[in-house]
């Protein structure tokens, strides 16, 4: 793979969890639009959560031997979930901004050098993240999009009521997320309550207009989204944005 040299921004990690479900040839498209870049990582985390398939440990095996820079797999002795291993995976991280990379989506080549672009004309930033087009089988099947707002006022309205970042699209720094507590058990809204405590910590926020990421998207997904379990964290997380203020008594107990 030819370098590309990254002498103008600050360094930065990518972080990625997998386990055994995961299908090789996602992992390895994954992989390669990482390592494909315009700006590159200075290093790739990636979490094995649990024992994985002689095939996916070969395609980790093919990328760490490819990469130029720093390519680390940090492994659970016993599946913990996409929380815990990113838990672990942030205390490897040697840079300061850390990516997100879902294992089986795939990212435009511009994506990090537009991040890091914007990082580098507002210094203060904490979090930035972007829109995502969800496809099936391939990019060219575009079956949905998840657009999220762009402005921090815009951001801070959107968070009462739905998770303000697509989470496979943000750069974060790693001081922040230590700050607030990092990724804690929070079913399947660790992101959002992430978000949520960033935000009220008064970190500045943002999200670009652009495209940065392929979602693949499966029946699964959907089916995740409207589990019983994430209804009662839900509420939960409003409780907390209405101790700190975000929302009113009202819109906590509207909902949505």
């Amino acid at each position: 793979m030819k370098e590309k040299i990254n002498n103008k921004f600050p360094d930065f990690s990518v972080l990625m969890s997998v386990y055994k479900n995961e299908k090789p040839n996602y992992l390895d498209k994954a992989l390669n639009s990482i390592e494909n870049q315009t700006v590159i990582p200075k290093e790739i985390i990636v979490v094995q959560d649990g024992p994985i398939s002689q095939q996916l440990s070969a395609i980790l095996k093919k990328h760490q031997a490819a990469f130029t820079n720093n390519f680390r797999i940090i492994k659970n002795k016993e599946n913990q979930g996409l929380g815990a291993s990113l838990r672990l995976g942030t205390k490897k991280v040697t840079t300061n901004w850390v990516a997100r990379m879902d294992s089986d989506d795939i990212s435009v080549p511009e994506r990090f050098e537009k991040q890091l672009n914007m990082i580098k004309k507002i210094p203060e930033l904490a979090l930035i993240g972007g829109q995502i087009n969800e496809f099936a089988t391939n990019v060219g099947n575009i079956v949905g999009s998840r657009n999220v707002p762009t402005s921090e006022k815009e951001i801070k309205k959107f968070a009462k009521w739905r998770s303000p970042f697509n989470h496979p699209t943000i750069m974060m720094r790693k001081d922040v997320l230590q700050k607030v507590g990092g990724y804690v058990p929070f079913g399947n809204l660790e992101d959002y309550y992430l978000w949520v405590r960033v935000i009220s910590s008064g970190y500045k926020v943002i999200n670009i207009p652009d495209i940065l990421v392929y979602m693949r998207v499966d029946e699964g997904m959907y089916n995740r989204r409207g589990k019983y379990s994430n209804i009662l964290y839900f509420y939960k997380l409003r409780k907390y944005l209405k101790n700190e203020e975000m929302i009113t008594f009202y819109e906590q107990v509207i909902g949505n």
